[in-house]
């Protein structure tokens, strides 16, 4: 687990992680794990970038030695990676950059009254000895992409805003102050600063190291394969169903492989034992629930697997289903705007590629657009109380005013995508694995936004922008897929197989609490188990959910403390 902290009163004893590295005194930051760099000059300051980031050891030192707050918001965006910008001011002020697309996020608390900081509110849970926040539970439960203002999974533990700086005096003062805003660019220079930007953040995670990456035969993998591969040699993982090693996605993967004779392609038979729903006993305790917890058989033999051959950093295409394959929400800015006739087509295009009514996503786009992008699907699980808990807490991000409908909607998706994908590289890490989703930095997610919603989303091409992007990079069958691999029959075995183990998460901490109806959950279940179609990306959180409280009484232990002058 990655871990730093700040705390703002000089004069007390603070407490530091066992066996943490101290990287600055007064204020202090800690990590475990995560590359540090940092510069200073003579006047005192002093400036920290933690996570992969590609500035030069010559831009920081110019950087804190002409800082200046406009130049370090620019800084907090101005390269590849997903990183975490630190500045002390010298006179007792210290700032914290929280990475705008949420892939780097950053806590704080107050302990003693001073207020402290975290990569990890894990780390400040344990500190503080908190329990998880019951309100942040019923808004992730109800949306897990909805923004929970002032909380975090902890009690007493706050999630900085993405795209905000945090700033703390000596003298214990506190407070945040926004400092991004999404740039504008044509589709051209959205293509060229992507294909930049992505080429970059898979270079400066990679460069040097033992890498490996997905290879599943689809875009954003394939990309990240053959980004990878230009930088030196690469391991590419693709899965395959045991007895079964060609077709799909595994041809497609091949396909890759045999254009950059670097990667040494590895294939991961997946048999019973790594079904969903396998091995449901305690997982590493992170900072929430984890995603991947109802797969985590398939993803820890992966890491182990991974880790027995030397791999150090792993690459995943997390984030590039939000980003370059979005619901059609940009149909809500269309009517809102006035442009019926692309609405029309839109409509029509949409209706014939589900064979469904185009008047019903026209009048979606009018009076629900929520309908659009799922979120207004009905959960007759949770509780009244789950629901009504969940509506009080959760609340647009404050700097999006000025988006659209679409732009909201990609922003949120691609937010929890990068707070996601930093509780599983804590799962990860226990396996002695980095692992990192180049799709979630927030150069990308700003290019991305950076171009119009409706020439994002097309019902004729797949992935329209990722693939200007990878067109000189990866073999033309690849490029002109236009689906992938679909595991849903994997769910219902895996539930089947573990039908016990599975009910059991059913009743529990959740049901205890008041947040969900473990009736309507067993009836679900119970109807997946006769191979009845359930909407799985709402369930799996829920489940998990209750796997993670399982584990959350050993929050106080999940890292240990020590006392340093």
């Amino acid at each position: 687990m990655s871990l730093f902290g700040g705390s703002i009163s000089r004069s007390a004893p603070s407490r530091v992680p066992v066996g943490a590295r101290v990287v600055w005194r007064g204020p202090l930051a800690w990590s475990a794990g995560a590359p540090v760099r940092s510069a200073k000059e003579t006047g005192g300051r002093r400036l920290a970038v933690f996570g992969p980031c590609g500035a030069t050891d010559a831009e920081l030192i110019r950087l804190v030695w002409s800082a200046d707050l406009p130049a370090l918001d620019m800084a907090a965006t101005a390269w590849a990676g997903a990183y975490t910008l630190v500045f002390d001011d010298g006179y007792g002020v210290c700032t914290v950059w929280a990475d705008p697309a949420g892939a780097a996020p950053v806590y704080t608390a107050r302990r003693d009254g001073a207020p402290v900081w975290a990569s990890s509110s894990l780390a400040l849970a344990s500190l503080l000895d908190a329990e998880p926040d019951t309100a942040w539970l019923a808004a992730y439960l109800a949306n897990p992409t909805g923004w929970v203002p002032g909380r975090s999974a902890w009690t007493g533990v706050e999630q900085v805003p993405p795209g905000h700086r945090w700033s703390a005096t000596a003298s214990g003062v506190s407070g945040f102050t926004p400092f991004w805003r999404v740039p504008e660019l044509a589709w051209a220079d959205a293509v060229r600063r992507l294909r930049a930007d992505l080429a970059g953040g898979v270079r400066i995670r990679v460069s040097g190291r033992a890498a490996s990456s997905d290879l599943s035969g689809g875009l954003d993998s394939s990309t990240l394969a053959a980004l990878a591969a230009q930088c030196g040699p690469v391991t590419g993982l693709t899965y395959h169903p045991k007895g079964r090693e060609s077709g799909g996605d595994i041809d497609h993967a091949r396909a890759v492989a045999r254009v950059f004779p670097v990667i040494r392609h590895r294939f991961m038979a997946l048999g019973p034992e790594h079904l969903p729903f396998t091995g449901l006993g305690s997982l590493p305790l992170t900072d929430e629930p984890a995603p991947s917890a109802m797969v985590h058989a398939q993803l820890g033999a992966q890491l182990d697997m991974l880790d027995s051959e030397g791999i150090d950093v792993h690459l995943t295409g997390d984030g590039g289903d939000s980003l370059f394959m979005p619901p059609p929400v940009h149909m809500a800015d269309l009517a809102r705007s006035g442009r019926f006739l692309r609405l029309a087509g839109d409509a029509q295009a949409w209706a014939r590629l589900y064979r469904s009514s185009p008047w019903t996503a026209m009048a979606a786009a009018c009076n629900a657009p929520g309908k659009l992008g799922g979120a207004s699907a009905p959960r007759p699980w949770l509780t009244r109380y789950s629901l009504d808990l969940a509506d009080a807490v959760t609340a647009p991000y404050s700097e999006v005013n000025g988006l659209g409908y679409a732009d909201r909607h990609l922003l949120e998706e691609a937010r929890y995508v990068g707070r996601s994908a930093a509780t599983e590289n804590q799962l990860a890490a226990a396996h002695g694995i980095e692992m990192h989703s180049p799709f979630t930095d927030t150069r990308i997610v700003e290019s991305v936004l950076a171009t119009p919603a409706p020439e994002r989303w097309s019902a004729h091409r797949y992935k329209p922008l990722l693939t200007d992007v990878a067109a000189r990079l990866l073999p033309p069958a690849v490029l002109q897929r236009g689906a992938k691999g679909v595991f849903a029959a994997d769910h219902h075995h895996g539930l089947r197989a573990n039908k016990a183990g599975v009910l059991d998460l059913t009743g529990g901490y959740l049901a205890d609490l008041g947040l969900v109806h473990p009736a309507a959950l067993r009836s679900l279940l119970g109807n997946a188990v006769l191979g009845v179609d359930i909407p799985w990306g709402l369930i799996e959180p829920v489940l998990g959910t209750e796997l993670w409280l399982r584990s959350s009484t050993a929050a106080g232990q999940a890292v240990q403390w020590e006392e340093t002058a």
